[in-house]
């Protein structure tokens, strides 16, 4: 990768690691910015709809007001006094009932009017229409509970259904405003009753920016439509608060939330708002989203300038790579022209420097390069020694074991026929005909054949004229010995018996190539297994095929391209590794032959 591109991709993982942090970092910056702002919000939309209510509390009050001054119904409730009976009592209902018409009051605004006279012993109730004897009763309770004397409001309260407003609407909940009356000799108090719902519908615009809240009636009690579980503590609120403006407005500052509280002029209504910080959050996300969108948008803008700069300053490394480029196709006379004074400038004089002195060492680079192949060959030779060695001393061992002396004397002395053969290795002398190598690959069976008797057959297949022919020395039997080792022996039936099998060797010259295959019917390979042994370098793994690696790294050191190799194989059918080496007809050495 480029360095311009490392430079590029760099800016854009910081950019992605600032961009994330503040997307963590920026809900809690947001929210500290705008609570304040929040909470201000929050105790002008509560001193709005408290507004809105006290509009409903003075109507409410002024009409009771009207009721209770009102001159005609005082002498209507005199006369009935006077002459008690059914017809003025009748003339009272159609006048409390009328009143609200003629003062022009909103209809739900008057749901009905409850006089009620005491004087000793006796009592008197006048009510609008519609009102039964139990709405009555629960009426005057309702009153006595807020003291007789006193003027103010009712609380909110369900009552029967077995009353009407005037105008024939069923109503639930209700409150009211009462406040003392006299008429005659008799005194008590006059109340009013008001639908309850156009309060709720005001107090249900807390839910635009809150979703906890309550409205407190006079007793501090929760009232329609507080929440049902609201996590307000207003124990706490009350003791914590931090008063406004007015004695009427407040606020507490929790951990995660913010609790606004207004009061109302009429009364001890009260409303408490708590917004929590996912509230404000939510409420916020616009401006939340904006500055999300604007960090991105800078980060972007950044990257795209920074892109044609990081050009500009790395074209200088760009030259130098391009020289080291040309010198590495072997371009020695490839050199960085200097156009500036800075510390890139530096390198190229310095690679200028190099390129100089590069050609001076080439020709030493070279000759240490061949002293190390051919240590790298001599090693590779002195691979196979040890492996072969350790194989058949095994079968001597096993034949001596078996008392089998006359064997153990056949077996070694094949051996020696064969480290005869080895004996005669030297750097400068590593080929040998293929009649050799084919005595060899015998011996070598008469060993194998000691230990693994009646297992496995060889057949050889090779032309009179072909036996005279030079090959590089140990090729056969290491691929005989893996023939056997990983296929014949390998081959097994389901209660772990050898199978047994049969090697092939077969060496026949095609034009000017020579052809050596070995091949087994024994077990076989997967075809993973045989992509692996043909990839040009792998790792030695003891007792995996290391005589096939070892000579497809020989046959490379000595024949470079003039050879190929190929191995065929399938599961449970048997493998066949096939050589093409150049023809040669006479010795040589590995010197002539070498890469």
């Amino acid at each position: 990768m480029k360095l311009r591109t490392k430079l590029v991709i760099s800016q854009i993982l910081v950019f992605l690691i600032i961009f994330i942090i503040l997307n963590l970092l920026i809900s809690h910056i947001v929210y500290l910015a705008v609570s304040r702002t929040d909470r201000d919000n929050a105790m002008n939309l509560n001193e709005q709809i408290m507004t809105r209510m006290e509009q409903e509390f003075a109507e409410l009050k002024r009409f009771t007001d009207v009721v209770a001054y009102d001159e005609e119904l005082k002498e209507l409730i005199g006369d009935y006094m006077d002459h008690p009976s059914e017809s003025y009592g009748a003339k009272i209902r159609l006048y409390l009932s009328s009143i609200g018409i003629d003062d022009q009051i909103r209809s739900y605004s008057v749901l009905g009017i409850c006089i009620h006279l005491e004087e000793g012993e006796t009592e008197e109730d006048f009510t609008t229409v519609g009102f039964s004897s139990g709405m009555i009763e629960q009426v005057n309770r309702k009153v006595r509970s807020n003291g007789q004397k006193t003027a103010g409001f009712l609380n909110p309260f369900y009552y029967k259904r077995d009353s009407q407003t005037v105008f024939g609407n069923e109503f639930n909940m209700v409150y009211g405003y009462t406040k003392p009356y006299k008429a005659g000799s008799m005194s008590g108090n006059v109340t009013v009753l008001t639908s309850f719902d156009q309060i709720i519908y005001i107090a249900e615009d807390m839910k635009d920016y809150s979703k906890d809240y309550l409205l407190l009636n006079q007793d501090g009690t929760p009232v329609p439509p507080s929440v049902d579980h609201s996590e307000i503590d207003m124990t706490e609120a009350l003791e914590q608060i931090t008063y406004g403006d007015t004695y009427y407005e407040g606020w507490y500052q929790e951990k995660d939330a913010i609790i606004t509280m207004r009061s109302s002029t009429y009364g001890n209504w009260r409303i408490v708002c708590r917004q929590t910080r996912a509230d404000i959050l939510e409420n916020n996300r616009l401006l939340i989203l904006l500055d999300v969108s604007l960090v991105g948008i800078f980060g972007l803008g950044v990257i795209l300038l920074m892109i044609p700069l990081v050009r500009r300053f790395t074209r200088p490394l760009a030259e130098v790579s391009a020289q080291m480029n040309e010198i590495a196709r072997g371009n020695l006379e490839a050199r960085v022209k200097i156009v500036s004074n800075d510390e890139i400038a530096e390198v190229g004089k310095s690679f200028n420097i190099m390129a100089g002195k590069l050609q001076d060492n080439i020709d030493k680079i070279i000759i240490q390069e061949k002293r190390e192949q051919k240590m790298r060959y001599s090693l590779l030779i002195s691979q196979v020694d040890p492996h072969f060695i350790y194989n058949t001393m095994n079968t001597i061992t096993y034949l001596a074991q078996k008392g089998r002396n006359k064997d153990v004397i056949a077996v070694n002395k094949a051996m020696i026929e064969i480290l005869k053969d080895r004996l005669r290795i030297e750097i400068e002398d590593v080929f040998d005909t293929v009649r050799q190598e084919i005595n060899v690959v015998q011996q070598y069976l008469i060993i194998q054949n000691y230990r693994y008797a009646d297992t496995f057959k060889a057949r050889f297949s090779v032309q009179e004229e072909d036996e005279d022919l030079y090959i590089a020395k140990n090729i056969l039997q290491p691929l005989v010995e893996n023939a056997l080792s990983h296929g014949i022996l390998c081959n097994k039936d389901e209660e772990g018996e050898i199978i047994g099998g049969c090697i092939k060797v077969r060496v026949k010259r095609e034009q000017e190539y020579l052809k050596i295959c070995v091949k087994d019917n024994g077990v076989g390979m997967s075809e993973e297994q045989r992509k692996e042994l043909e990839e040009p370098s792998g790792r030695y793994i003891r007792g995996e095929h290391i005589g096939i690696r070892n000579i497809k790294e020989r046959i490379q050191y000595l024949y470079g391209e003039k050879c190929r190799f190929s191995i065929m194989s399938k599961e449970g059918e048997g493998t066949e590794v096939t050589i093409w080496l150049p023809v040669i007809i006479q010795n040589t050495t590995a010197e002539e032959y070498s890469v």
